[in-house]
């Protein structure tokens, strides 16, 4: 935890998987410039939006709650399980 930050600053938050990748059950994204391209976003525009991470995300690809607090600190994703805040301190 960085000396700005409280315990209540973390809190779990419902992470989703990129748009077009693996948990993503639309499949991948095509090349920008095909006619694939134009169906595919189509038909999933409505499921996938972007997110605080400027990441576009799938919201039919659940990965579980992390903890945007840590992930930011980590500068990676952090599950909730091992947030900083919840872990005891010696």
């Amino acid at each position: 935890m960085t000396s700005t930050d409280s315990a209540t600053d973390h809190q779990p938050e419902p992470w989703f998987g990129e748009a077009g990748s693996d948990p993503c059950p639309h499949g991948p994204e095509p090349k920008d410039d095909s006619p694939e391209w134009d169906v595919w976003y189509e038909v999933t525009s409505d499921r996938h939006t972007g997110s605080p991470q400027d990441v576009r995300i799938c919201l039919d690809a659940p990965i579980g709650d992390y903890c945007p607090e840590c992930s930011a600190d980590h500068n990676e994703p952090v599950p909730w399980s091992l947030c900083d805040s919840r872990k005891p301190t010696p």
